[in-house]
């Protein structure tokens, strides 16, 4: 085995392993980092849950409903706003070796760059390494996937935050898979002057309860995660790949997420495109998800001497 290290752009990452931001919580989530070193060396980073500039309640009970083959989830963007995570939070990173992204989410344009420079002007010890700008949330009613359909206000966050944000930090634009062809959306990303794209978040869904005749969220929608989106994200990150110059060249990495529970799957999303993969829902059911995809992949890459860098769209060499 060569390495299973990979950068995106001028962040090296030890591992092509990283959270996904939905699920990973914030400084809570280093709780299980801490107690587990294994969990910690099989990671490349650690994206945040996704934060505002204001403090959200997020929306009403019930959140999540499972399905036969994931769960359908509409938090709401819950946090305590930028303020109290800057203060509070996020110094629990400062003992983790790990590149720190923090997932932002805003109402508006303008609040994406005032988010993005509050950020930058506090994080006085660097522990943020980049951000990752969430125009894809299915489960608010105000930005995300809003924003995220349209190219035009794509650019314009993705330009926002590019001419807020401090020049050490790297900018990832989370794409939705709720568009026709996410080519457009990935397009307008690169010229808003992104540094990576990830894809996918959830896909719009619902779930009805029977025994009340009502749907079952409270919010009525919310967004599919799990193993039935797998096709669907790998699917977008090949087309990214094979469409987009930027990407097949490797000068715009791209994320995959959406169904990754094991090692095949993560290999399934590299082959088509991707230089690195984020896992969330998984980890909710499996907190030792991460330890077997990265042995997995280790076992992999030793008995076909490769590394992980050498499989990176491979598929499009047929």
């Amino acid at each position: 085995m060569k390495s299973l290290q990979v950068k995106i752009k001028d962040l090296q990452l030890k591992s092509p392993l990283m959270t996904a931001s939905g699920t990973s919580g914030h400084g809570d989530g280093t709780a299980v980092l801490h107690k587990s070193r294994q969990v910690l060396s099989s990671l490349g980073a650690f994206v945040t849950k996704g934060i505002t500039m204001e403090a959200r309640e997020g929306n009403p009970e019930f959140r999540i409903a499972e399905t036969r083959c994931g769960i359908i989830n509409a938090i709401g963007l819950q946090n305590m706003g930028a303020k109290y995570f800057v203060e509070k939070e996020l110094p629990d990173f400062l003992n983790i070796d790990l590149p720190i992204i923090v997932n932002i989410a805003g109402k508006t344009v303008e609040e994406f760059g005032n988010l993005v420079s509050y950020l930058s002007n506090n994080d006085l010890s660097q522990i943020i390494k980049g951000v990752e700008i969430n125009v894809s949330c299915p489960n608010v009613k105000e930005g995300g996937m809003a924003f995220g359909i349209d190219p035009g206000q794509v650019k314009r966050i993705v330009k926002t935050v590019r001419n807020n944000i401090d020049s050490r930090m790297i900018v990832i634009t989370k794409l939705t898979p709720n568009v026709s062809d996410i080519t457009q959306t990935a397009r307008a990303a690169i010229e808003g002057g992104t540094d990576a794209l990830s894809m996918i978040n959830t896909l719009r869904a619902m779930a009805i309860d029977i025994k009340s005749r009502k749907t079952f969220l409270g919010s009525r929608s919310g967004g599919l995660s799990g193993p039935a989106i797998k096709p669907v994200g790998i699917f977008m990150v090949y087309e990214c790949f094979q469409k987009i110059p930027e990407c097949s060249s490797g000068q715009i990495p791209i994320i995959g997420i959406g169904g990754i529970s094991t090692w095949q799957d993560a290999l399934e999303y590299i082959m088509a495109g991707a230089t690195a993969v984020g896992i969330g829902t998984a980890w909710l059911v499996n907190p030792g998800v991460f330890i077997e995809i990265y042995q997995g992949i280790r076992k992999y890459l030793v008995n076909n001497n490769e590394s992980i860098s050498d499989l990176i769209g491979i598929v499009h060499q047929e």
